[in-house]
């Protein structure tokens, strides 16, 4: 009970001191939100310079020859045909659009079936460029076709291999070939 006394004399009788408000908390709070604010900012420039300068997109538009070899198909008198065309590709950001005309077949025996114009087949070309950091960047092409017989849709799929060469594989509902394409820029 003394105890108890004496505690209520001492609350009653000191003065009470009141703390006051520590401003250092609120001050490296501020700080840590301007530092974080500024590396956030200071990251994204660096990006951007690698983005525009260090890792350009690749400009695809422009004429481009392509060759295609059929190496698998259902028609034999098909197996090691080379065709070529010559494509036009217009590239908008990351989507490609384009068309073009097949310029001629070359045989395995190396004889060739040129088209005039009036006798060309025209394509229509739509797609799109997928941009790889790390790796090989690749452009997939859907080909529509008017064919003389009946039309006809082919899909490539291409890997960048330097600013004026693509090269990968194909598949085509003509004669269900498939093969190997090469695309040089003009």
């Amino acid at each position: 009970m003394n105890r108890i006394l004496k505690f209520l004399i001492l609350c009653c009788n000191e003065p009470k001191v009141i703390p006051q408000t520590d401003n250092s908390f609120w001050r490296e709070l501020n700080i840590n939100i301007l530092g974080a604010t500024i590396g956030a900012l200071l990251f994204t420039v660096i990006l951007f310079f690698l983005n525009e300068y260090i890792f350009r997109k690749k400009n695809l538009t422009g004429e481009w020859k392509t060759i295609t070899l059929i190496e698998k198909t259902s028609l034999k008198r098909y197996e090691n045909l080379k065709i070529e065309y010559k494509i036009h590709l217009l590239q908008k950001g990351y989507e490609l659009t384009g068309s073009g005309e097949k310029i001629k077949d070359i045989k395995p025996d190396g004889s060739e079936t040129v088209f005039f114009t009036e006798n060309r087949v025209n394509v229509d070309v739509e797609g799109y460029y997928e941009r790889n950091f790390l790796g090989k960047s690749k452009v997939y092409l859907n080909i529509f076709e008017e064919g003389r017989k009946r039309d006809t849709r082919a899909t490539y799929i291409l890997t960048i291999t330097d600013d004026k060469n693509l090269a990968g594989t194909f598949i085509s509902t003509a004669a269900n070939a498939s093969g190997k394409i090469n695309m040089t820029k003009s």
